[in-house]
């Protein structure tokens, strides 16, 4: 109806006009549009041209369709549309010149252009006085076109057509395969029809036997004709709706013979019997075929079909007769009844015509009145909102003045709001647009710096006992005011001044603990501006104080920065109540999303390396997938879904800056070698504790959200400085005992009271720990020994013993033993105070002990035994050494092989359950130790196993009571003794003089074999007899072999 007012509006503006463009129409004009209803004329080819644009013009981008034309569709335009240029130019030559013929071969479907200047007349074509413009009915015929057209148009190209069907939809739109079978539909076989097609065929059959009876009831009746009142057994040629004899085949049928008597029009009847069968005299008469019938005989058979069927329709006649005088008897009553109607329409016309009067014309007024309040009242409120746009500018600068920054931007949206909608094309507000976006963006930028100051002056002083934010509420104003602009750069400035923020707090700590420790200053900057070096010559206990200070300073940073988040969250809440801007922002958050992607590619390739240990603060599969919250402040926010996003991250990005400034402080003192090499497991799991219960904190607080608390800044820095310890301490102990080897002169060496007190508590508790430890903890009782030559006790200085008891077995070993030992005791304690770390201890202790046993190996039982020992070959003088060394090694291994199972337990108290595989490894170790004892013990009676059989090749049975060869067996056997005494004990000694003897009875029995010598030879078999009684005295002189069983010679002989 709007648009109705508008166009008639139009028409009565325009009506002096026409009248002056009536006597300059152009050739052609007036002419009326072939398709819109009611007819519409035009004057010109410009209203043409602008109907054609308004109403048969769509708009496609920057294309346009022509719908000018059958069915909406102009032929001769492209179905992709034209520029707008081009699209004129189409309307002059095919729909507006004047050789474009009348009539309805285009048309076209546009939308309004700029043609303000041209006019339209508008026949009416009822009584009404507003205009009507009814559009033709959309129907599915609507989608039709001409395709030969399409397909011939000349403007096109030969590519265009070859591709017309296949450009959009492709090569492939028509499915090449057979539609597969539906999975839903169960697959039936003609069996399954049989019983239906029987039931079906008998209901068919009795059907058609209905049928036919039906039919046969009708035909037969009587034989009289004229009861029967169908014509069912009169000739179908005169029964035919088109019968005429003007046609020469009809005529032909009626009047000649036919070819063939079945074929004759006068006995073709619907039910095949004839009510008239020819008479005799027809049938007497030949004809030929072609000639005219027997007329006598034609006009009687035609007479009597005549007589049947008058006699039909004068039956049809009588049967209907009660119905027309019913008829006739009710007409009269009929007239009455509309005489009466007609009076009550009368009567209904005049009360209408009178309430009209009464009633609608009334309303009507009222309408009216009402209409014109309603315009007057619009009309106050504009000038009402021109009056307060005059105060527009004056009104926003007594709020900046006021520091009321939300009010004047909603001031100046407001403004602006109401010039674009309510007074668009005032003339005297034509320049208060851009004036107020002027001072819009002024507003901006003093909001932007009065931002950057307020948290400036915030994070640069500590606030007063009890408060967190001290400007929360100027914040809120400013904060408030650039939410509302949607200018969201305060987030960049934020950022960087938290990090700056974190800066300052963690320098000022650290300068005032630098201060307090007492560390020589005089070789620094006064200022302190390089803060590594005084940290490193820190002593340990002020560093952990410092690193505290720091912690707490940056955990009440990250408080701060949480109530700060909180006043941002409440504000954008304030600012933005809801999304009136939701499918810009979805827009900007794809985007926003897409960078969001390529940076955490990037911080995921430059991050820090994983840990080889799972059990680290670092788990070798723990990527983090989403972005942290540094990824997400370190892009530009300009949406208000992805502002929502960030503002909850604010304190966490503070804490993870405070992570990367601790690490870097760590990091910082463990970069000096030296401090590193001072510092104890003890020292590191202290550190360790104090970032745990530091990140602990700050889990509870919910600073993790997007970053696993192992996967942080600290968590990773911790990690490396572990390993890295890890490694140096490694290499410290496993350079130290190769070192010891190297110089190992296989001597028994003393040992101290502080490593048999080591020894005492790591079999009085089962837990192998440093000597250092003794004395640490609760008050332990003195440990006491007797039964030896000294007493070990705690609390006592005692003098240095030869050989380390254990559990009540002395073994008397060389030094790298001792110091073997002693490392394993370090590795102990730094188990237990680094259990994180357990997987990586055990890999190194399990290289260490390996280590030890295989450089033992090769220097006892390798090439390089005799060099080591300053010996060039194996002879009898040097054979007591031999002994000697040899002994020394074995329980050597020995000694560290008893404290592998502690090494073993201790691990096993520390190692998560999914890793107890590793300690396998031990018992590999252990395994390989007491195989290397074995040999050293095989080596020993190899060694004197050859010289007793040496001995017994060069013995020669003489009258030499003892042979000189048994005296040199006696001598070796006393020099092996005494190798062994005094370093191994006495039941292993015997145990290996058992094995000799057994060696020497099987060597003796097969060389006195050999010799021929058998008891009847009294005189050699008793020197032989006497030379083994003297072997036997010998070896029962030595103290460890008494106890041992020496068999007869008759015994070992015939045994």
């Amino acid at each position: 109806m709007k648009a109705m007012e508008e166009r008639t509006v139009g028409l009565i503006s325009a009506s002096s006009s026409r009248a002056s463009l009536k006597t300059q129409l152009e050739n052609g004009y007036p002419r009326i549009c072939d398709y819109c209803e009611p007819t519409i004329e035009f004057l010109s080819s410009s209203e043409l041209a602008r109907h054609i644009r308004q109403d048969h013009t769509t708009q496609e981008g920057g294309s346009f369709l022509c719908r000018y034309g059958e069915h909406g569709v102009c032929q001769k335009l492209p179905l992709e549309g034209v520029c707008d240029v081009d699209f004129e130019a189409h309307i002059r030559r095919c729909h507006t010149s004047q050789s474009v013929p009348y009539s309805r071969s285009t048309s076209c479907f546009t939308e309004d252009n700029e043609e303000a200047a041209s006019l339209r007349s508008i026949r009416l074509t009822s009584d009404r006085d507003t205009p009507t413009i009814e559009k033709k009915k959309f129907t599915l015929h609507s989608f039709t076109q001409n395709l030969s057209a399409v397909l011939a148009d000349p403007s096109r190209s030969r590519n265009d057509l070859s591709t017309f069907f296949t450009r959009h939809w492709g090569d492939t739109f028509v499915p090449t395969q057979p539609v597969p079978t539906s999975k839903r539909l169960a697959k039936m076989a003609d069996a399954s029809f049989d019983s239906y097609c029987q039931a079906a065929g008998e209901s068919y059959k009795r059907y058609q036997a209905v049928k036919r009876a039906l039919r046969l009831s009708h035909t037969e009746g009587t034989e009289s004709g004229n009861e029967r009142q169908d014509a069912e057994d009169l000739p179908t040629v005169f029964i035919d709706p088109r019968f005429t004899l003007g046609d020469s085949s009809t005529f032909s049928a009626v009047f000649t013979v036919p070819a063939n008597e079945n074929l004759d029009a006068l006995k073709q009847t619907l039910s095949g019997k004839n009510v008239i069968p020819a008479t005799p005299l027809e049938v007497a008469i030949n004809k030929k075929p072609g000639e005219f019938r027997d007329y006598e005989a034609l006009q009687n058979r035609l007479e009597m079909m005549h007589d049947v069927v008058d006699g039909r329709l004068a039956g049809k006649l009588v049967a209907k007769t009660d119905d027309f005088w019913q008829v006739v008897r009710s007409y009269s009553g009929l007239q009455e009844q509309l005489a009466n109607a007609l009076q009550c329409v009368m009567v209904v016309r005049k009360n209408l015509k009178h309430v009209d009067e009464l009633v609608c014309d009334q309303t009507k007024k009222i309408i009216e009145v009402h209409q014109k309040y309603e315009q007057k009242k619009h009309l106050l409120a504009k000038l009402n909102d021109i009056a307060c746009l005059r105060e527009a500018q004056s009104t926003v600068q007594m709020m900046l003045s006021q520091g009321d920054y939300p009010k004047a931007i909603e001031c100046i949206e407001t403004s602006l709001d109401v010039l674009s909608k309510e007074l668009n094309g005032v003339t005297c507000f034509r320049h208060l647009s851009s004036q107020l976006r002027e001072l819009y963006s002024v507003i901006g930028r003093m909001m932007n710096e009065d931002f950057t100051s307020l948290i400036q002056k915030e994070f640069g002083v500590k606030p007063e006992a009890g408060t967190l934010i001290q400007a929360e509420g100027e914040l809120s104003a400013v904060l408030l005011g650039l939410m509302r602009m949607r200018k969201y750069t305060f987030i960049s400035v934020l950022r960087e001044e938290i990090i700056e923020g974190v800066k300052s707090v963690m320098r000022h700590v650290i300068k005032s603990q630098i201060l307090n420790s007492g560390v020589d200053l005089s070789d620094f900057d006064p200022s302190l501006t390089q803060l590594g070096e005084p940290v490193r010559r820190m002593k340990h206990a002020d560093f952990l104080k410092t690193v505290r200070a720091v912690m707490d300073e940056e955990y009440f940073f990250c408080k701060r920065l949480e109530a700060l988040q909180d006043i941002l969250l409440e504000t954008a809440q304030r600012a933005h109540p809801s999304n009136r801007h939701g499918s810009e922002d979805i827009i900007i958050e794809r985007l926003e999303e897409a960078k969001l992607n390529e940076s955490d590619s990037d911080d995921e390739t430059g991050s820090f390396s994983k840990s080889t240990s799972s059990g680290g603060f670092v788990s070798g599969s723990a990527v983090n997938s989403n972005a942290t919250a540094t990824t997400l402040l370190s892009i530009e926010v300009r949406s208000e879904a992805f502002l929502k996003r960030v503002l909850p991250l604010i304190a966490e990005f503070g804490h993870q800056c405070a992570q990367q400034r601790i690490s870097r402080l760590l990091i910082a003192r463990a970069k000096n070698a030296s401090v590193t090499e001072a510092t104890t497991p003890t020292q590191l799991s202290e550190c360790i504790a104090i970032v745990k219960e530091y990140q602990s904190q700050c889990e509870e607080e919910g600073w993790y959200s997007t970053q696993n608390q192992k996967a942080g800044g600290l968590g990773r820095a911790i990690n490396k400085l572990s390993m890295d310890y890890i490694e140096k301490f490694h290499a410290a102990r496993k350079m130290r005992i190769g070192n010891m080897l190297d110089t190992e002169l296989w001597k028994a060496t003393d040992v101290s009271i502080i490593d048999q007190n080591m020894v005492d508590q790591a079999i009085e508790t089962g837990m192998l720990r440093s000597s250092k430890r003794i004395d640490d903890g609760p008050t332990k009782k003195p440990f006491k020994r007797t039964g030896s030559s000294a007493t070990i006790d705690s609390g006592t200085s005692v003098s240095n013993q030869t050989g380390i008891i254990v559990d009540e077995e002395s073994f008397v070993v060389v030094g790298s033993s001792i110091t073997m030992i002693q490392i394993l005791a370090d590795y102990c304690e730094a188990i237990s105070k680094m259990p994180t770390f357990a997987q990586d201890w055990n890999s190194r202790v399990i290289e260490l002990l390996k280590t030890f046993n295989s450089r033992c190996c090769q220097l006892i039982l390798g090439a390089g035994a005799l060099q080591l020992v300053g010996l060039k070959t194996i002879s009898v003088r040097n054979l007591g050494t031999i002994f000697v060394n040899l002994t020394l090694a074995g329980r050597s291994l020995e000694l560290v092989c008893r404290f592998i199972p502690m090494v073993h337990d201790e691990m096993d108290r520390v190692l998560p359950d999914d890793r107890k595989s590793l300690l396998r490894y031990f018992k590999g170790v252990e395994s390989e130790y007491r195989d290397h004892v074995n040999e050293i013990a095989i080596k020993l009676i190899s060694v004197i196993a050859h010289y007793t059989t040496n001995c017994l090749g060069m013995w020669d049975v003489k009258g030499n009571i003892p042979s000189p060869e048994f005296q040199q067996i006696c001598r070796h056997m006393l020099k092996f003794h005494n190798g062994l005494t005094g370093i191994m004990p006495r039941d292993q000694i015997e145990s290996l003089f058992r094995q000799v003897h057994e060696n020497f009875k099987a060597n003796l029995r097969e060389h006195v074999t050999g010799m021929g010598i058998r008891p009847h030879d009294t005189l050699k078999y008793g020197y032989v007899t006497q030379d083994y009684m003297y072997y036997q005295q010998n070896v029962k002189n030595m103290e460890s072999c008494r106890n041992l069983e020496l068999e007869s010679l008759n015994d070992i002989m015939f045994d």
